[in-house]
C-alpha cells in the first residue's frame, strides 16, 4: 500500500511541473495571458516559438509515462499504474503550482497510452487525431480520438483497469475544454460557449481570433523575440 501511495504521488509530483509555462517564463511570457490562455504545447506554439513545441510535447508525454514506467518498475498491479498515469494527467490540467490553471492534458494522456495500451488504443487515437488535422478539425479529431481509445483498448482484449483507464484519461481532458483555465469572458458568457469549449475547444468558433487573442501582428506575445 505504501508503495502504490509513493508512486501516486510521484506520478503526480512529475505531471505538476508546469514545462509550458515554464519555457514561456523563460521567454518572458506568461503564456496563460496570451492566445488559447492554454498552460500546454499547442499554446507555446500559438504564442511563443513553433521551434519550441517539439521538446514541450515530448516532455508532457513523458510525463505522462515516467509514473507509470516508476510503478512498473516496482511492481505494482495494473490498477495502481493507471492510477499514476490519471494522478499526471490531474496535476497537469489542475496545475497546483499555478493555482490550478494548466494544460488540457492531451500530452500526459498520449503517454497514458503509450505505456498501458501502446498497440491498440495509441494507434487508433493516433488514426483519428491525425485524420482530425487533415479534415482540418483538429479539436474535433483530438476529442473523437480520446474517445476511440477506451473503445480501441476495449476490442484489443486490454485489461479492465486499462479500459477504464483510457476512458478516465479522455473524461479528464474533455473536463478540462469545459473549465478551461478561467470561466468565459462576459463578451463570451452564453449557453453556447459551453458548445464550443467542448466541441471547438475554445470560447468562439473563430479560431484565428481566438488563438491570437493579445498576440502581436506577428503572432508573438509581446516582448517575445522570434
Amino acid at each position: 500500500m505504501l508503495t502504490a501511495a509513493a508512486t501516486i504521488a510521484a506520478s503526480y509530483a512529475i505531471g505538476s511541473i508546469p514545462v509550458a509555462w515554464l519555457t514561456g517564463r523563460l521567454r518572458g511570457v506568461d503564456i496563460r495571458e496570451f492566445g488559447s490562455g492554454n498552460a500546454g504545447a499547442s499554446n507555446i506554439w500559438q504564442s511563443v516559438s513553433k521551434a519550441l513545441v517539439v521538446p514541450v510535447g515530448l516532455t508532457q508525454i513523458g510525463q505522462g509515462l515516467a509514473g507509470i514506467m516508476i510503478a512498473k518498475a516496482a511492481g505494482a498491479e495494473t490498477g495502481v499504474q493507471v492510477a499514476c498515469g490519471l494522478a499526471a494527467i490531474v496535476a497537469h490540467n489542475w496545475n497546483p503550482w499555478l493555482r490550478l490553471q494548466g494544460g488540457r492534458g492531451v500530452g500526459p494522456a498520449i503517454g497514458f497510452l503509450l505505456a498501458l495500451a501502446p498497440f491498440d488504443a495509441l494507434p487508433a487515437f493516433i488514426v483519428v487525431a491525425v485524420l482530425g488535422v487533415l479534415a482540418r478539425a483538429t479539436p474535433q479529431g483530438v476529442g473523437l480520438a480520446l474517445l476511440a481509445a477506451p473503445v480501441a483498448a476495449y476490442g484489443g482484449g486490454a485489461d479492465a483497469a486499462v479500459v477504464a483507464g483510457c476512458g478516465a484519461a479522455a473524461a479528464l481532458v474533455l473536463l478540462k475544454r469545459l473549465l478551461a483555465n478561467e470561466p468565459p469572458e462576459p463578451q463570451y458568457a452564453r449557453p453556447g460557449v459551453w458548445w464550443n469549449r467542448l466541441i471547438y475547444d475554445r470560447d468562439i468558433r473563430d479560431r484565428e481570433a481566438w488563438v491570437r487573442r493579445g498576440l502581436t501582428r506577428d503572432g508573438a506575445a509581446p516582448h517575445v523575440p522570434r
